[in-house]
């Protein structure tokens, strides 16, 4: 597997210096953001996006992308963020394709109250998927559908829901994220790969503590992980192993040091455990 990295944890940076922590660090793959701020706000500018696809490179030849999500929701009540949604996606995708990125991850739906998901809400979320992965296949684009936290109004968080949905659009894959699942306990993390593993094209590393997901996984040293990657590794996966921390959780400020070796601490351990699982799935 390939160690990369979710740009989102150095959402505070300019892209130009998000690459080079990542090289400091012994990263060589990104999943970038385009909602991360610097670029966010300029990306409609003359060369924005070749400059970006000029900075990644620098990096490397190969990159995922994550689509925009913040304020969208492809089963929103209102009707106006449902179309914001699928223009954002398919801006998402067109951007993927100019960087030449191997998948775009996409969110499911959501149910906009605290209730679950109606079979109106479901429609939605399958009218965004029908519009977008045409559009992708006509620019050659893999889309991934990522699986969520188990919640009242969420949909994907578990095989039952996601089986259903790729039932339905054969072209869509699966960006895993190992978080999310151990939300639902190990047993919901391991269904997932035995299930849908010929359709997870992307991983999402974390892990979860105190019930909150995007933990770095060499504070606990949680066994479970160990255990998926075995899971993972056995079905052949050997794609991006993208390390996703959420920044917050780790507490006070973070200098550009900081977070360099919060990196460098989970990078290593992630080989760690990469080589102690290629080992055991000999056996």
């Amino acid at each position: 597997m390939r160690i990369s990295c979710s740009s989102l944890f150095l959402w505070d940076y300019h892209t130009n210096e998000i690459i080079e922590i990542l090289s400091r660090a012994g990263i060589d793959s990104i999943e970038f953001w385009p909602e991360t701020p610097e670029f966010w706000m300029h990306r409609h500018e003359p060369d924005a996006i070749k400059q970006l696809k000029r900075t990644i490179s620098a990096l490397t030849d190969h990159c995922t992308v994550h689509v925009p999500i913040l304020d969208l929701n492809a089963s929103s009540y209102n009707e106006q963020v449902c179309k914001a949604t699928i223009v954002e996606t398919l801006w998402a995708i067109d951007l993927s394709s100019i960087l030449e990125a191997s998948v775009l991850t996409i969110h499911p739906g959501h149910r906009t109250v605290h209730r679950a998901p109606t079979p109106m809400d479901w429609d939605k979320f399958y009218h965004y998927l029908s519009v977008c992965i045409k559009h992708a296949n006509q620019v050659g684009v893999t889309l991934a559908l990522e699986n969520m936290t188990r919640n009242i109004n969420s949909m994907c968080y578990d095989t039952a829901g996601m089986s259903e949905v790729l039932l339905k659009f054969p072209d869509l894959m699966v960006t895993l994220d190992i978080a999310h699942a151990l939300y639902s306990g190990k047993d919901i993390a391991m269904e997932f790969i035995d299930e849908l593993g010929d359709r997870i094209i992307h991983v999402h590393s974390g892990d979860i503590h105190n019930m909150t997901p995007h933990y770095p996984l060499y504070l606990y040293n949680n066994p479970d992980i160990i255990t998926i990657l075995e899971k993972l590794t056995g079905i052949g996966y050997n794609n991006d192993l993208t390390i996703e921390i959420d920044d917050k959780l780790l507490g006070g400020y973070q200098s550009r040091q900081d977070k360099t070796s919060v990196l460098i601490n989970e990078k290593e351990h992630l080989k760690k455990l990469l080589y102690n699982s290629s080992k055991i799935s000999k056996y």
